[in-house]
């Protein structure tokens, strides 16, 4: 299988007489104020955004059930993985693309930056990166006044 494109959106939607993928909301950069004084001692910063991430894939032998396995990947600026998880994408006989949604509640960020949700592909032990989304998160430090 072949990554064809990925994005980032809040929702989608799939039209059962169609099948046609509608996507809503596509984010590319999430601004967020954030109260100083309730920072964890960690300095991880929670942010209570429901998102998804659709992948396109072209199926390069449709004569076959096909099978491939998939790792995501949430990426700091600095380039470290900070949450990953792993998919199994399966198809039938027939079948000449295929659609991946992974549902993501909730991201840990360390601080202002270029984020990417990186894709790859498992490729002999390893895996290959098919395709890199980025997404800018900006934070504002404010002290807010609890009245």
């Amino acid at each position: 299988m072949k990554n064809v494109w990925s994005i980032i959106c809040n929702n989608s939607s799939i039209d059962p007489q169609t099948n046609l993928l509608s996507l809503h909301n596509c984010v590319e950069e999430i601004k967020i104020e954030i109260d100083k004084t309730k920072i964890s001692k960690n300095n991880q910063i929670v942010i209570p955004v429901n998102l998804q991430l659709i992948s396109a894939w072209a199926i390069e032998d449709f004569s076959k059930e096909n099978k491939v396995d998939v790792k995501l990947e949430f990426v700091s600026p600095l380039g470290e993985v900070l949450n990953e998880f792993f998919i199994v994408l399966k198809s039938k006989k027939g079948d000449k693309r295929l659609r991946s949604i992974t549902n993501i509640q909730g991201i840990k960020i360390l601080e202002s930056g270029r984020y990417y949700y990186r894709v790859s592909k498992k490729r002999g032990r390893g895996f290959e990166v098919v395709s890199e989304v980025p997404l800018d998160i900006d934070i504002a430090y404010k002290i807010f006044n609890n009245k």
